[in-house]
C-alpha cells in the first residue's frame, strides 16, 4: 500500500472510528516515545501502536516490520500535514464542516449515554429470561433429528445407462451386506462417498438438512434405530442409509438453553432500557410536536 493510500485509509477510518490527537504545535506529554517529528509536532509510539492497530489483520502485519512502520510514521505525518494546511486556510472554519463535526459528536456521546444506561441497568434479571423463554418456546423448539450413517456408490457425469446400471447393483450388493448383519464401518470403506474415511457417519440431520428429497424421505421414513433404506438415486449416483439414532422434537429446558435464550433476549432488553431512558427525558423536557398528525 502506497503511502498516500495510506494517509486516505487513515482519513476513512478517522469518519468512522475517530481517536483523539494532540493537536498541530501542542507538545506531547506521556505518549512514549517519539518516532516522527514535523514542523508543528510529533508522533509518539503509543500513538503509531493505536493508529495501526485499526488496520485490517494483513495489513497490520506487514506494518509490524521496521521499513513498514516507517512508512506508517510517515503516513500518519502527512496527514496531520494535511489538517495542518487545512487549519491555515480557515477550512475548519466553514459552516458545514462545523455541522459534521456537531454531528459526529452527537452520535458519539448519545452511544456513549446509551452504553453508561446500560451497565447502570445491569443485565436482563432471572425472571425476565424465563419469562422471555416461555413466550418464545416455539422459536426455541428443535426439530426431529436423525444421525445417519450413508454407504454412496458415485455415477461419473456423462456415465452411459450400462454404467449406470452397473453402479446401483454395486449399490444393492452393499445394502444387502449392511442387510446382512456385516459391520457398518467395513461396509463403508467399500463405498466411494466422502464419508467413507467417517465409517460411514453422516451426522445429524434435521429435515431440509439433506440435498436429495427423495434420500431424506426415505431417511425418515426408517422407525427403528439400524433399520437401513433400499437403494436410493441421488444427484452423484446411488445411496444405502442407515438410522443410527433418533432425537423427537421437543422444546429444551430452559436451562438447557439458558445462554442462547440470554443472547436473544439481550436486545429487546436494551431497547427497553432505551426506551424508558427516553420516557423520563421526553417527560422532564415538555416535549411538544407542531405537525399535524394528518396533512
Amino acid at each position: 500500500m502506497s503511502r498516500a493510500l495510506l494517509v486516505v485509509w487513515g482519513l476513512c477510518s478517522a469518519c468512522t472510528t475517530p481517536a483523539p490527537e494532540a493537536p498541530t504545535g501542542a507538545a506531547h506529554t506521556g505518549g512514549g516515545r517519539v518516532v516522527g517529528r514535523f514542523d508543528g509536532g510529533v508522533v509518539t509510539q503509543a500513538e503509531l501502536t493505536e493508529e495501526s492497530s485499526r488496520l485490517p489483520s494483513p495489513l497490520r502485519e506487514q506494518f509490524e516490520r521496521p521499513a513498514g512502520q516507517r512508512e506508517f510514521v510517515r503516513s500518519m505525518i502527512d496527514k496531520r500535514l494535511l489538517a495542518q494546511e487545512a487549519r491555515v486556510r480557515g477550512l475548519h472554519q466553514r459552516p458545514d464542516i462545523h455541522k459534521q463535526v456537531q454531528a459526529l459528536e452527537e452520535r458519539l456521546v448519545i452511544q456513549e449515554l446509551i452504553a453508561a444506561e446500560e451497565k447502570s441497568a445491569g443485565t436482563p434479571s432471572e425472571q425476565a429470561l424465563r419469562d422471555y423463554y416461555e413466550q418464545h418456546r416455539n422459536e426455541l423448539a428443535q426439530p426431529e433429528r436423525l444421525r445417519l450413517a450413508r454407504v454412496q456408490v458415485l455415477v461419473p457425469q456423462g456415465a452411459t445407462t450400462q454404467q449406470r446400471a452397473q453402479a446401483k447393483q454395486k449399490a444393492e450388493r452393499l445394502a444387502q451386506r449392511l442387510k446382512a448383519g456385516e459391520v457398518l464401518e467395513k461396509v463403508a470403506a467399500d463405498g466411494e462417498g466422502p464419508e467413507r474415511g467417517r465409517g460411514g457417519e453422516l451426522g445429524w440431520v434435521a429435515r431440509g438438512d439433506l440435498p436429495e428429497r427423495e434420500l431424506e424421505t426415505a431417511a425418515f421414513a426408517l422407525k427403528k434405530v439400524g433399520d437401513t433404506t433400499g437403494v436410493v438415486a441421488d444427484a452423484k449416483g446411488f445411496s444405502v442409509v442407515r438410522l443410527l439414532e433418533r432425537k423427537d422434537a421437543r422444546v429444551p429446558a430452559f436451562e438447557e438453553v439458558r445462554a442462547e435464550v440470554e443472547g436473544r433476549a439481550l436486545p429487546q432488553w436494551k431497547r427497553k432500557v432505551l426506551e424508558g431512558m427516553l420516557a423520563r427525558l421526553r417527560a422532564a423536557g415538555s416535549v411538544g410536536i407542531d405537525v399535524p398528525e394528518t396533512p
